[in-house]
Formats: C-alpha cells, sequence, structure tokens
C-alpha cells in the first residue's frame, strides 16, 4: 500500500514540479487519497468518519447512529479485520449500480469516479477466512475546481438491508 501510495503521490509531484499536472491527475490522486482514508478509517473501526464522509443524499437515508451500529455488529459478528489496503485505476463517469444511482441527485456540477481498491480481509464466522478482496469504490466529487469543492463517498445502503434479511434478523 505505502509502496503504491508513495509512487502516485511522487508522480504527482513530479507532474506538478514540472508544470505538467493536469485538473484530471489532481482529481485522480485526490480520489485516490479519500479511497485510502476511508478504508484506513473504516478498518480502523471509525464508522463516525466513515458515515461523514458518504455523500449527502446517502446520510440522510441512513443515519450515522444506524450506519455505526451496523458496522460494529457486523465487525463483532464476524471478528473482521482488514489490512493492505491498495488502491489502483480510477476511472471517470463509471456506470453506477442503479442503488447508488437512485439515491444520488443528479447534481449539475458532479464528477463521479471508480476507483479500484483491493484489501486483505481476515474474519471468522464459524471458519476462519483469510483473503484478498478486490472492488471497485464510487467517489463523487462536488463542485470540482471551485471554492465549493467536496468529496464524497457513494455506498450502497441496501447492503445493511440485505445482510439483516441474510441473517434471518431484522
Amino acid at each position: 500500500m505505502i509502496r503504491r501510495l508513495s509512487l502516485a503521490l511522487l508522480i504527482g509531484l513530479t507532474a506538478v514540479i514540472g508544470g505538467a499536472a493536469s485538473s484530471d491527475n489532481s482529481s485522480f490522486l485526490q480520489v485516490q487519497n479519500f479511497v485510502v482514508q476511508i478504508y484506513n478509517d473504516y478498518a480502523a473501526q471509525s464508522f463516525s468518519a466513515v458515515h461523514g464522509a458518504m455523500h449527502p443524499q446517502i446520510r440522510e437515508s441512513v443515519s450515522e447512529t444506524e450506519y455505526v451500529e451496523f458496522q460494529r455488529q457486523h465487525f463483532a459478528k464476524l471478528n473482521l479485520e482488514l489490512s493492505d489496503i491498495e488502491v489502483g485505476e480510477v476511472t471517470v463517469q463509471p456506470r453506477l449500480p442503479r442503488t447508488i444511482r437512485d439515491l444520488v441527485v443528479q447534481e449539475e456540477n458532479i464528477e463521479v469516479f471508480g476507483v479500484e481498491i483491493s484489501y486483505r480481509v481476515r474474519l471468522e464466522s464459524g471458519v476462519k477466512l483469510n483473503q484478498n478482496i478486490s472492488k471497485t469504490v464510487y467517489v463523487a466529487l462536488v463542485e470540482p475546481g471551485s471554492a465549493q469543492e467536496s468529496v464524497y463517498l457513494l455506498w450502497d445502503p441496501s447492503s445493511m438491508q440485505e445482510e439483516e434479511i441474510g441473517d434471518g434478523s431484522h
């Protein structure tokens, strides 16, 4: 993780010094750093910080209390640990899953990114598992380049309901 992030920071710094940095590279690095921070907070069980980084539409649909309690129970039930968090390729305007697309109001000045992320997960739920996970995380950059620029996590709250239904609890 540190090697890949350091390389990304070095490339970004070199481009800035050379005067060749484009807003795309700057946005990509900003989004990558944001995702690393989110997953570090998640791994550290700083669920309030993760909730606070979610898009306002998502925060309105799931309260901080609900989210934090859900994640605490999830981590405790599975004895879950995340490590070796690495970000990868960033794509611009990826096709969003319908559940996320429906939650995000079509804002006029928004850029959406897909960020490839991988991490190692260790869990125990009757059986011990230790495996690598790779997936795409979605991020919204609202009002890019302006003084009001904000970066938000796009997360599907229906995954909470699926987990509850899958457990047989409601």
